[in-house]
């Protein structure tokens, strides 16, 4: 057992020791090195709170559901130690998040080693492990990003280990449903890694079929096509004018060019081995359903409706640009296709083949499918019957902020590059250490964005011209690193989420969004990785040198983590007295107890106060009925009918978007200040 797990074993001691340093040091630490996103507060008291029965609520008043609903219910039984002592569940947070991470870290290991040497997978572990961008986006954050990528990489390993050996008839349902179950607990962990789920669920219906990769691949392509026309014609930001056409033209594509591609044999193997043949039959599919889609465009713009009006260039542009991606997949099929495969020439027409195996279809999609978007479908009602919302508030507020010609909250997204998802500076940096390495080589050329953002685009181009034919290397190795590993359905549904965010204007993204896309680039580098390693695989001793390399990486990197842990959680730094949290101390100086108290955020401030109630004014962690009243210019009165009693804030935010001064009749300024911001004292009803 340690000889074969000798690594695994090492690793987390390594990881959990460093882990246990940095838990056991200052407790300011832990608020002011450590947990320092506000964001991640809005958890903790919402966890408290359900913990000591005060149920779903930041501010003690107001129901929300503004959160991912997985991570709440793990933080709520460690925070209900927060009665007893604030910074003790933060000590044990770390510890968990951080067992998180090298738990993932070992899935990735065992993951790619099983398609190629060990101790390339090992490389991968320690990256995950020992990459201060991984911990600082991920982990540090305190947010659901860390139990996220734990069930994204676990439900990888899962569906591999089931390719690897498929259960007789009796047992493949239990199976299946297992893997719904470790779907519907990667959605739950982040609501928006349901077209993830959704894309792996496909390869499960689709086993040892041409369709279940290339459906994934043409969804992907469709959508993304219909945006790039838009984008394309009208630009950035005048596309968000449009984006409600834009969406119904997406969805319209997929209903009107799928059942074509299929109708028409472009998901047999049989057709795709004839160059002639399915070029000719994508054309016609392409044609008719760019053609079909855009007659019922013109039928939806002409029933009045002006949000649905559109240019009528972009049926043209959307054909060209579908054309020409679902043509370049299936050239790269025919390029990585086996030159051994059996074909049968009496493959059966795609209706008869549907005929013959939908009950299949049917029986093995609802064994995951059922399990996975059924709990969804349960947590929904939940949520609708309990605040009065299927989805949480949060994002409900941010795509509002986001129709906001101003930009106070960000504003949604005015680069090509962000839209989707392979910016390589600000938040739109997704899939690291990929786009953000070739930005920082691109970076030395020039200094002016518009030549860095076009050298990047031709260097992205490039990188992935030269990744394709690092496949090509050892083809046998490539296709099944693409199918164990499910990296088609990873891709295309990190493509699909980002599309998500971008396609109806979503303001205030956050870097660690992009969970599918790290743990993707770490495993196209590895199948890169992988591939090179083919070419001197033969030579001797070869695989003792590859360890032997994963051993100096780890000790580079495991080195340079430990001193940056060390640095950054130091023992008695601070005076025993230090403020956990200043502004908190500040305002229990200036309130008093048993006050409620309005932020425009206030994470941190609502966990760490006490005797008194911080309510958040910005609505991510409120009600949805507080919602409401934000966009009927009536949040003034509901907070005064609450008994609001003070607020800390930017006078300025307060009155401009979202707020434009629709607390400005109860607002008393005083002459306290914290920062660049006021107190003022709050008029309520009661």
């Amino acid at each position: 057992m340690i000889k074969r797990h000798w690594f695994e074993i090492i690793f987390v001691i390594v990881v959990m020791s460093i882990s246990a340093y940095a838990a056991l040091s200052d407790a300011q630490n832990l608020s002011l090195r450590w947990f320092t996103r506000d964001d991640a507060y809005y958890y903790f008291k919402v966890a408290q709170n359900i913990s000591e029965g005060h149920g779903f609520t930041f501010d003690g008043i107001n129901l929300t559901n503004g959160y991912h609903p997985l991570w709440v219910l793990l933080c709520a039984p460690i925070f209900a130690l927060a009665r007893f002592d604030l910074v003790l569940p933060l000590r044990i947070l770390l510890l968990v998040m951080s067992a998180l991470q090298v738990s993932t870290a070992i899935l990735l290991y065992r993951l790619i080693g099983k398609v190629f040497i060990p101790a390339i997978g090992a490389i991968a572990a320690l990256y995950w492990a020992f990459s201060f961008d991984i911990l600082g986006n991920l982990y540090m954050m305190g947010l659901e990003s860390g139990v996220a990528a734990f069930f994204i990489v676990l439900l990888l390993y899962k569906f591999q280990l089931y390719e690897a050996d498929p259960p007789d008839a009796q047992k493949r349902m239990k199976r299946l449903a297992t893997l719904g179950l470790i779907g519907a607990l990667t959605i739950f962990s982040r609501l928006d890694l349901v077209f993830f789920v959704a894309l792996v669920g496909v390869g499960v219906v689709f086993r040892g079929r041409p369709l279940r990769d290339f459906l994934p691949l043409d969804s992907a392509a469709i959508v993304g096509s219909v945006f790039l026309s838009f984008i394309l014609r009208l630009g950035l930001p005048e596309y968000y004018s449009y984006s409600n056409a834009a969406l119904l033209m997406a969805a319209l594509g997929l209903i009107a060019k799928i059942p074509l591609l299929f109708l028409l044999g472009l998901y047999q193997r049989l057709t795709l081995m004839d160059f002639r043949k399915w070029a000719l039959r994508l054309l016609c599919a392409t044609a008719g359903g760019s053609a079909l889609a855009g007659v019922l465009m013109l039928a939806a713009s002409a029933s009045g409706d002006n949000a649905l009006r559109f240019p009528r260039s972009v049926v043209l542009l959307d054909f060209a640009f579908t054309l020409l991606t679902l043509g370049f997949l299936r050239l790269a099929y025919t390029f990585l296709r086996a030159k051994n495969i059996a074909l049968n020439n009496d493959e059966a027409s795609p209706l008869l083949d549907f005929k013959q195996n939908w009950k299949i279809w049917l029986r093995d999609g609802f064994s995951y499918f059922g399990v996975a978007f059924g709990l969804l479908g349960v947590y929904m009602l939940w949520s609708k019957f309990t605040f009065d919302s299927f989805s949480p508030v949060s994002g409900q507020i941010k795509r509002w902020w986001g129709s906001f010609p101003s930009r106070v909250y960000g504003g949604a997204t005015r680069s090509p590059l962000d839209f989707f998802g392979v910016n390589f500076q600000g938040e739109g940096v997704a899939w690291v250490p990929i786009t953000d390495r070739l930005g920082n080589y691109v970076s030395q050329f020039s200094n002016r964005t518009v030549e860095l953002t076009s050298y990047y685009w031709f260097v992205l181009i490039g990188a992935s011209v030269f990744f394709f034919l690092l496949l090509l290397l050892n083809k046998d190795k490539s296709r099944t690193a693409l199918k164990h590993w499910s990296l088609i359905p990873l891709v295309c549904g990190s493509i699909l989420q980002t599309l998500y965010y971008h396609s109806s204007g979503y303001s205030a993204f956050k870097e660690w969004y992009w969970i599918t896309q790290r743990v993707g680039a770490i495993l196209l580098l590895s199948l890169a990785l992988g591939a090179l390693f083919t070419l001197v695989k033969n030579i001797k001793h070869m695989d003792r040198t590859a360890w032997v390399v994963a051993a100096i990486v780890g000790y580079i990197m495991g080195q340079a983590y430990w001193t940056g842990i060390h640095n950054i959680m130091r023992y008695d730094r601070w005076e025993a007295d230090t403020p956990m949290m200043e502004i908190a101390t500040f305002l229990e100086t200036n309130t008093e107890p048993g006050s409620l108290i309005g932020l425009t955020g206030g994470g941190n401030v609502g966990y760490f106060i006490r005797d008194r109630a911080v309510l958040n004014m910005d609505g991510l962690i409120n009600s949805v009925s507080y919602f409401e009243h934000l966009q009927n210019g009536t949040a003034g009165d509901y907070l005064a009918s609450i008994g609001l009693d003070y607020v800390l804030a930017n006078p300025y935010i307060l009155d401009h978007h979202p707020y434009d001064g629709q607390f400005d009749k109860y607002m008393i300024p005083t002459d306290i200040f914290y920062g660049g911001k006021r107190l003022l004292i709050y008029k309520s009803d009661k």
